[in-house]
């Protein structure tokens, strides 16, 4: 469990510890307002399902966010922010992007082998 692992660098933490809940469905409705604890979208095991993607029947509207990404929080929406960005422009476009508005590449950048 987590708290063995803690137990290594924090011995005594289940004695300091004032609160612990297990992570479950019912924790995650609670704490961060999930209908019936849901990790993100449901997707069947038949592989008859595509992956639900950033797009919606609305022309021009793209959605994201971690009710969008299977998993919790900053790293789902994060990583659906992505997705939803990549639907728009390849990375290539980003990091283009990227360049025209940062200052140029100083010897270092170039150095570790990012694009001038």
């Amino acid at each position: 469990t987590t708290l063995k692992a803690l137990e290594r660098v924090i011995p005594d933490i289940r004695r300091r510890a004032e609160l612990t809940l297990v992570g479950s469905p019912l924790t995650h409705e609670r704490f961060v307002r999930r209908h019936r604890g849901s990790y993100g979208p449901g997707i069947s095991a038949s592989g008859k399902e595509s992956w639900p993607g950033p797009k919606t029947p609305i022309p021009g509207l793209s959605v994201c966010g971690d009710s969008c990404m299977p998993g919790i929080g900053v790293p789902a929406a994060a990583a659906s922010g992505m997705i939803a960005a990549n639907s728009l422009a390849p990375v290539w476009s980003h990091l283009a992007m990227m360049d025209a508005l940062l200052p140029p590449a100083t010897a270092a950048r170039a150095a570790m082998g990012h694009r001038a």
